[in-house]
């Protein structure tokens, strides 16, 4: 393959309402596009980097810059004949690993619809349709939380997660737990934020919840394990497991008993099939997560998730839960609470370019 031209797309799309994590409030979702041309055909991307450096070191105007100066002139320098080869030249810039998969799957959004391949056939998945749920974030009051995690079970989700952070956990997730009984499971979101030696986390232990991700922070490995051996709850990595390494790492030590894999964080996702397969063959649970992903994004979660490898439902939520009007078109919830795996030739999705015109606030064209 030879990639010749490519645009790089800023754009700034409103959430229906804000979304409220540890790490603060969002009222819009930020995400780089890549357009590439290329000798097989037109491709897109979309780099999940936040606006700053919170949940990972990688933000937006730091992809810019990588994508422009160093990514993209590396790939349009000359051709290259296989994905390994691909690797390599990628693998010269050091980190940056949510820029690479947008790089990764704008070329082979290109490279598949050419071939008239769906990802979800490249990557081996089968299952059309994949069960899914919904994030709850930090509400201003404990009952307008509550209210949210019913709606959300009411929409047909099968579990609810719930953001804490210390100070705003144990009530609020024991009113979601009793409001919603025993018909969808409740899981909880930390991002981080605790230690080991913190009560609420054996306080959270007695609730019945399906898992605890992220307690400790991204790199507190071996307090990871010591909490795991300790829980009866699963605990779930997510912002430790950067590359299959990192998950190889988690085995070793016994620091998690489900993972969560985001093919943006991971690198692409070819990197995230490596390391579902290594979940499953360490008899780790997985699974797909978001970050409140536009439509690109959304359909190569899907195409992950339809691993069978991953066997909790992910993060990847109707359209409607974040947008009015994305840049594909919307992924709507079944009856099921399950999402339908695009099956079209590539990434699956169209991307709608009067809604990247609209959303638009920066762009620049590299040749």
């Amino acid at each position: 393959m030879r990639l010749h031209t490519v645009e790089l797309i800023h754009v700034r799309v409103p959430l229906r309402r804000p979304f409220r994590t540890a790490y603060g409030d969002t009222t819009h979702k930020e995400a780089l596009l890549i357009r590439a041309e290329t000798d097989g055909g037109v491709g897109w991307g979309e780099c999940a980097a936040e606006v700053a450096p919170s949940y990972t070191a990688e933000f937006v105007d730091s992809a810019w810059l990588v994508l422009r100066d160093h990514l993209v002139p590396r790939l349009q320098a000359s051709a290259w004949s296989s994905y390994e080869e691909l690797d390599d030249r990628l693998a010269t810039v050091r980190g940056h690993p949510m820029a690479k998969a947008a790089v990764e799957t704008a070329l082979l959004d290109a490279h598949l619809r050419e071939r008239a391949k769906s990802l979800a056939s490249y990557l081996g998945a089968t299952r059309p349709t994949v069960p899914v749920g919904v994030v709850v974030d930090l509400d201003d009051h404990l009952s307008e939380t509550v209210e949210t995690a019913q709606a959300r079970a009411g929409e047909g989700y099968r579990r609810i997660k719930v953001k804490i952070m210390p100070g705003r956990d144990l009530d609020i997730v024991r009113a979601v737990r009793m409001a919603l009984g025993d018909s969808v499971d409740v899981w909880v979101d930390a991002n981080g934020r605790y230690v080991l030696a913190d009560r609420a986390l054996r306080d959270l232990d007695e609730l019945g919840l399906g898992l605890i991700e992220q307690p400790l922070d991204p790199d507190a490995w071996t307090d990871h394990g010591a909490l795991a051996r300790e829980l009866t709850t699963a605990v779930c990595l997510d912002e430790s497991i950067r590359s299959i390494a990192d998950a190889r790492l988690a085995r070793h030590l016994g620091a998690a008993d489900v993972v969560n894999v985001k093919p943006s964080r991971v690198g692409g996702v070819r990197a995230a099939r490596q390391i579902v397969d290594e979940c499953a063959a360490a008899g780790i649970g997985a699974w797909v997560g978001g970050l409140l992903d536009l439509g690109i994004n959304r359909a190569v979660n899907l195409a992950v998730a339809a691993l069978d490898g991953c066997n909790l439902p992910g993060d990847i939520s109707a359209t409607d839960r974040y947008f009015d009007r994305d840049i594909t078109e919307p992924f709507v919830l079944d009856r099921n609470g399950s999402l339908s795996v695009p099956s079209a030739p590539g990434i699956g999705v169209e991307v709608d370019a009067a809604a990247v015109a609209l959303y638009t606030v920066a762009q620049i064209t590299l040749r």
